[in-house]
């Protein structure tokens, strides 16, 4: 780390969170420039942008707004709001009523991540669950799909935008997800070849909307679409096994990882207002199987997958 951070200074160069740290350290030094701060997507912040958050506002009453959910904690970037002096005790609210997706949509991808506790965003100790979360919207529940085989799940896929199509979607209406960009790559392939207008979304980047968008999980994250389709969701994929620690090197991080990954699907789900089609080849992820969503036993556990399952690239 010492060499990499030399080499970095010797180029005039600093990493994303370098930048922050040294944004945090003038602000404290020459004082506050804002007088409040919105923050959104706060779960997923890391302490080096808390440090720049608090020191880009004077404390005072109302002077941070932070809204997020733990429950779409996608990076291991957990952290204490007090000791960087952002005091939340007491001052909180959960917000319960769901406004992006259907109540049928909800409530399935709820079973994904439901009896397994998150840790809240104030430092209170208590962890939150989905139980009592509601939504303003209703529709139609998401529909699953096993296929025998990748082209087959393609052309599955390929169906499917069809009927959204026929039913009166826009293209930009529509977003394709998947865990690797590999896979991504050949939904997008395979989508133009079908005369289908496809475009890659990139992270950062705003929805396209002359064409199905297909991205990444990860790049998904903030974005929504009318109707979502979340592909190959097998067990080589969530959980992704190079994003496990091993549980005999660190069991905490273990679990904070295949929390992580867990929540990845539940964002990616989470995406589609009106409709949700889920799909995958060979066996479905265990995170399906232990909500009920994919067949099989329930006793085929993301721990066992893990073990078993061969290292993927993405």
């Amino acid at each position: 780390m010492e060499e990499f951070t030399r080499r970095l200074d010797g180029d005039g160069l600093r990493t994303y969170l370098g930048t922050c740290a040294e944004a945090a350290d003038l602000l404290t030094e020459q004082g506050p420039r804002y007088r409040h701060v919105v923050v959104d997507e706060a779960q997923d912040l890391h302490p080096a942008q808390w440090r720049m958050l608090r020191a880009a506002a004077p404390r005072r009453p109302d002077d941070l707004f932070i809204a997020g959910d733990p429950h779409q904690r996608i990076y291991d970037n957990r952290v204490s709001l007090k000791s960087l002096g952002i005091n939340v005790a007491g001052r909180s609210a959960k917000l319960r009523k769901n406004y992006r997706s259907t109540q049928e949509i909800l409530r399935w991808a709820t079973g994904l991540l439901l009896g397994r506790p998150y840790a809240e965003l104030a430092d209170s100790g208590r962890h939150d669950t989905l139980i009592g979360y509601s939504s303003a919207l209703h529709g139609s529940g998401p529909r699953v799909h096993e296929a025998g085989t990748e082209e087959a799940e393609l052309d599955a896929l390929i169906e499917q935008v069809h009927e959204w199509l026929d039913g009166g979607a826009a293209h930009g209406e529509i977003g394709i997800c998947a865990r690797f960009n590999k896979a991504c790559e050949k939904a997008k392939d395979r989508l133009v070849a079908a005369g289908i207008p496809a475009s890659r979304v990139r992270a950062g980047a705003a929805r396209t909307n002359d064409a199905v968008n297909v991205g990444t999980m990860h790049t998904f994250k903030g974005l929504e679409y009318r109707y979502t389709a979340v592909i190959g969701v097998n067990d080589r994929a969530l959980p992704n096994p190079s994003a496990i620690t091993p549980e005999g090197v660190d069991r905490l991080q273990h679990e904070a990882d295949l929390a992580a990954e867990r929540c990845l699907l539940f964002v990616a789900c989470t995406r589609a207002r009106d409709g949700l089609y889920v799909s995958w080849t060979g066996s479905p992820s265990p995170f399906l199987v232990e909500a009920g969503c994919g067949g099989g036993e329930p006793a085929h556990s993301a721990r066992r997958a893990l073990e078993a399952s061969p290292k993927v690239a993405n």
